[in-house]
């Protein structure tokens, strides 16, 4: 018989025990023990009859209301869908001066530019009047300046034209509409020198009062115009600049404004009044520590004593008498 035959099958392997066989390691659990279920607390035996209510239930149910937190709502940008665009224009006019003394302004000269600062027209205009002051260091213009000037009347039809249906930008705009002996719609007027956060407070007073031109593109916008003759193309765009960078906050104070063409925006701060109360407000605060100061004061200062005035007795006077 080979070595490899089949063992009989009567033979079987030695069982554990006396045989010497093998025991199965159990795995180890390193003591942990399984979670023993948690028996539902006295909340969950309120809330079940609540959740297990129809949605129409749960609507009315104080409790379920109470829970549920609201969902907060994305912020709205900033928009002006109620404005287009298209139909925003600035202008600006340069006046030269006719009279006696050249104190009398008239138009010389007409620039308006659309919403993306394009100009839209620009032309000399021939005063109505003789010129007694050309301006030239404020206005640029010069008497060749106006040698291909356009009638005073083409002008106006043109410009009229132009603003219908329009808003219009402009820095004291209503002196530029009255060169042009020209009116518009006040709701459709942007003034620069009408928008209160652009304005400055008088001198130890309250009065809000306009600002130049130059002095609110230095600050506004960090540009520096008319350093010496004007260009009433670049003022008009300068302008509407102005007006663009506070175009969201003007508009809707325009919308909550009762009063068209009048003062709208939010006032600048009175710096001075400001001062004034907080000054006022350290005063209040510091007295009690300014009444110790003097308290400590009249404690720390050292006692002088005056020497006691003695009236001298008749014997003495005539012995002071007779010593003299």
């Amino acid at each position: 018989m080979s070595d490899n035959a089949a063992q009989p099958s009567s033979l079987k392997r030695p069982t554990d025990g006396a045989n010497g066989g093998h025991k199965k390691k159990k795995a180890k659990t390193n003591g942990a023990k399984k979670p023993l279920p948690i028996a539902a607390g006295s909340n969950w035996a309120k809330l079940k009859p609540v959740v297990a209510q129809p949605a129409a239930d749960k609507k009315h149910d104080l409790r379920y209301v109470k829970a549920k937190k609201p969902e907060k709502k994305p912020k709205k940008s900033q928009t002006i869908d109620w404005i287009d665009t298209t139909s925003i224009v600035a202008m600006d006019c340069e006046m030269v001066g006719v009279g006696v003394g050249g104190t009398r302004s008239v138009l010389a000269r007409c620039s308006i530019v659309d919403f993306d600062g394009n100009v839209v027209y620009d032309e000399h205009v021939k005063p109505l009047e003789k010129v007694t002051d050309f301006r030239t260091h404020v206005s640029g213009i010069r008497s060749k300046s106006l040698r291909k000037a356009i009638p005073f009347a083409k002008c106006q039809v043109d410009v009229a034209a132009i603003l219908k249906d329009k808003i219009l930008v402009g820095h004291a705009v209503r002196n530029d509409l009255q060169a042009l002996m020209l009116t518009h719609p006040k709701p459709m007027l942007r003034d620069t020198t009408k928008y209160r956060p652009y304005m400055r407070r008088r001198v130890n007073g309250t009065k809000l009062l306009p600002k130049a031109l130059r002095h609110l593109a230095l600050e506004v916008l960090g540009r520096t115009i008319q350093g010496g003759e004007h260009d009433s193309v670049i003022d008009a765009q300068t302008t509407l600049d102005l007006y663009k960078h506070a175009m969201v906050p003007w508009e809707k104070a325009l919308k909550a404004s009762k009063v068209p063409g009048g003062l709208v925006g939010v006032a600048p701060v009175n710096v001075q009044a400001k001062e004034k109360a907080d000054k006022a407000k350290r005063v209040a605060a510091d007295i009690d520590s300014d009444d110790d100061f003097a308290i400590q004061q009249l404690q720390d200062k050292p006692v002088v004593t005056k020497p006691s005035l003695r009236i001298p007795d008749a014997h003495a006077l005539v012995m002071q008498e007779y010593d003299e």
